[in-house]
């Protein structure tokens, strides 16, 4: 009964599943004594539940008791018409026991969705992420467009990962937010994000990626950071791109230069520890590999996360997905055209050069 219940319960992974998801785990521990085998799949997985709180909480520098009242201002706006949780500060440090190896007899033994809900709210992330996916080989897919202010949500969820990793390695089709100018960033979603077809009012989704950009940036360009961050791109977008070429021409050449030039001081600046990686353009497994997708980024072997070209985002925790994705960019590293930094600032200074004499 335990372990069909429990096989229930780990398929369970997209939002509209989360109730029968948190109800289930409530089965599953009651009817296994604590610290059995049958149990300990679910006890892993309110650690790492516990774990994730802990790790929002000292990154947004909260402590119980500050937790438990903003926990408390949300649930009366979040659940106006129906049961409020209570997430005291009693009820949070139960909850929190769950990290420790061995949780006392007084820890938590199930997360409810409305608490799950509240606590998404306020530390500021998704509750896909928060309950975990480790163990769903369905990847999560947001429609941004149906949601677009989770821009703060998505941002949390790459600095999660980066925080626990050695190196963010992500191939685009544009230069990442953080490799260029703020009004580089701003010109471009514009141009590209304005235009989507079959999308009658793209400014919602102009102004998701306007904000991902200012908090991306923020979090990336400090020199304080653990990890690496690598981006690699086809030679062709890339020039696409920060020429003013095609769709993009309407982007003025001052902010074309000025990028150029902002580029080039974050990849010559060691202690940012930022890699711009220029790709062979005949490389077609490259091409064929990624023709689906906007983008590809995989923490280490923790985390992936890619984007659609009709602007959603997909993500999972399994290694089905995170391990092969991270192999497939660690097997493009090695068709980039130029060797080291100073031949990649040469390259991006013969681009400067061609700007100067008018794109022509």
């Amino acid at each position: 009964m335990v372990a069909t219940v429990l096989a229930r319960s780990m398929a369970l992974g997209a939002p509209d599943s989360l109730p029968g998801l948190v109800h289930l785990i409530g089965i599953v521990v009651t009817a296994a004594a604590v610290g059995s085998p049958a149990a300990a799949p679910v006890l892993s997985r309110l650690q790492n539940t516990a774990n994730k709180i802990h790790s929002r909480m000292r990154s947004l520098g909260l402590n119980e008791t500050e937790l438990s009242e903003r926990c408390s201002a949300a649930a009366i706006h979040l659940f106006e018409d129906g049961e409020v949780p209570g997430l005291t500060r009693d009820r949070l440090s139960k909850i929190l026991m769950n990290r420790q190896r061995v949780p006392a007899r007084s820890a938590a033994r199930v997360i409810t969705h409305t608490e799950l809900a509240v606590l998404a709210q306020v530390l500021q992330v998704s509750s896909d992420w928060l309950l975990g996916q480790e163990q769903n080989r369905d990847p999560v897919v947001w429609n941004v467009l149906a949601n677009p202010d989770r821009a703060v949500e998505f941002a949390n969820l790459f600095q999660a990962y980066e925080e626990l990793g050695k190196e963010n390695r992500v191939w685009s089709q544009s230069p990442m937010y953080s490799f260029g100018s703020e009004a580089f960033a701003h010109a471009f979603n514009h141009a590209h994000y304005g235009r989507q077809p079959g999308i009658p009012n793209t400014r919602p989704l102009v102004e998701f990626y306007n904000k991902m950009a200012r908090i991306r940036r923020k979090w990336l360009l400090r020199p304080d950071r653990s990890f690496k961050y690598t981006n690699l791109i086809n030679q062709s977008h890339f020039e696409n791109v920060t020429c003013g070429k095609g769709i993009f021409s309407g982007i003025s050449i001052t902010i074309l230069i000025r990028n150029l030039d902002v580029l080039i001081d974050l990849i010559t600046n060691p202690l940012l520890k930022m890699e711009l990686v220029i790709l062979d353009d005949e490389n077609t497994f490259t091409l064929e590999a990624l023709r689906n997708y906007q983008f590809v980024a995989a923490v280490d072997n923790l985390f992936s996360v890619w984007g659609y070209h009709n602007a959603d985002v997909g993500w999972s925790e399994h290694p089905s997905y995170a391990k092969p994705h991270r192999e497939l960019l660690d097997r493009m590293m090695e068709h980039r055209l130029y060797r080291g930094v100073s031949e990649t600032v040469d390259y991006l200074k013969s681009l400067r050069n061609f700007l100067r004499r008018g794109r022509k």
